[in-house]
């Protein structure tokens, strides 16, 4: 099964396994492919023959949102965009199967949010994470500034987020951020040996016990806040100049206004 170019979905062994199909734009993810996620994880999430979710992509994970359609939004557009990644994150969150992402390459922005949103993480020696949005005069827009200080700590969250800082495999498993660093080539088998292993637990027992985890660390109003204040984010000289710098390739100019 497929999305055209961008989704790609194989079913084995009651195994779901989500592709990002588009490594020549490092999987950049744009509206449409977005809701392409969106549809395909409603779809898996009502397949009783699949019981694990492997997100995965070519080359890299996914690099992030596509810069190029940011630039033509203004605050409700860039709010809607926001809805809408956090409807996708909040669905691999809130799936009653465990979602296992593996990455490799880059996982930016956006692509490091819908990483935070699974459950498990496994990485290659060589995945980069990251949120650079600041750089864009922008904020996490997909719930990393609640899911990444969730996961690793408010100190070590606010420096990834605040510096834009893009950290490598092995410094992200040091802090929390992803459970296991192999080799680039052992990256699949070591997220379907892991699926292999929960496909043979309880499914109404990790459902319970995944409710129960999530729901002790709720986080609701925080996610509507983060909406928005990304969108909010666009009605801001820096944000202008910040896409105009990317875009150009140099180095932005920020007034703070």
């Amino acid at each position: 099964m497929t999305t055209g170019e961008r989704i790609r979905i194989e079913k084995k062994e009651g195994i779901g396994t989500i592709t990002f199909g588009r490594p020549q734009s490092l999987n950049v993810l744009d509206t449409l492919s977005l809701m392409n996620l969106r549809d395909v994880l409603s779809d898996l999430a009502r397949d009783d023959a699949i019981r694990v979710l492997v997100i995965t992509g070519d080359i890299h994970f996914c690099a992030g949102a596509d810069i190029r359609e940011l630039s033509d939004k203004d605050v409700d557009s860039a709010q809607v965009f926001a809805e809408l990644g956090h409807s996708v994150c909040n669905r691999i969150e809130k799936m009653h199967k465990p979602v296992i992402a593996a990455v490799s390459g880059y996982a930016l922005g956006a692509g490091c949010e819908i990483a935070l949103a699974c459950d498990m993480r496994i990485a290659s020696a060589g995945a980069k994470f990251g949120q650079p949005e600041v750089a864009l005069g922008l904020i996490p827009g997909f719930g990393g500034t609640q899911r990444l200080t969730r996961l690793v700590g408010m100190g070590a969250s606010k420096e990834i987020i605040l510096t834009g800082r893009i950290i490598d495999a092995a410094e992200a498993h040091s802090i929390g951020l992803v459970n296991a660093v192999v080799r680039d080539e052992q990256l699949l088998d070591k997220a379907w040996e892991m699926a292999r292993l929960l496909v043979q637990k309880s499914p109404a027992a990790i459902k319970l016990a995944k409710r129960l985890i999530n729901e002790h660390h709720g986080i609701g109003g925080e996610l509507e806040m983060e909406i928005a204040f990304f969108a909010d984010c666009f009605a801001t000289e820096d944000h202008r100049e910040g896409i105009s710098a990317f875009l150009e390739k140099r180095p932005p100019r920020f007034k703070g206004v």
